[in-house]
């Protein structure tokens, strides 16, 4: 196998992980009975109780959610990285800027939650 097939095996690797979390974010049901948005339900969460466990969950699907797209924007830069679009690569590698605030906003509102 050579380091062309490796890296192609990579990329859909990394593909096949980010759009399974993606699909678990968005088909996974909320937790607690709550309709609407599951960022709006990690949100709604305060420092007054402890362990709440819908809002916890939707802080969970944020961190995947983010983790899932930090993915998939990796896949899709070294796929332009291996094609040779240099003038692409740079604007999509920054574009992973924004699941890393994702992740620690859910990181934060999870730890929000549970405290």
């Amino acid at each position: 196998m050579n380091r062309q097939q490796k890296i192609y095996r990579q990329i859909s690797l990394l593909s096949l992980v980010g759009g399974g979390l993606l699909g678990v974010v968005f088909f996974a049901p909320n937790v607690g009975g709550h309709t609407g948005s599951f960022i709006n339900m990690a949100m709604q969460c305060t420092w007054q109780d402890l362990l709440e466990l819908p809002a916890a969950w939707s802080s969970l699907k944020i961190i995947l959610l983010s983790v899932g797209l930090f993915l998939i924007i990796e896949s899709t830069g070294t796929v332009l990285a291996v094609k040779k679009f240099k003038s692409l690569v740079l604007p999509v590698f920054l574009m992973q800027a924004v699941p890393c605030l994702g992740f620690l906003v859910g990181g934060y509102y999870l730890i929000k939650s549970l405290l």
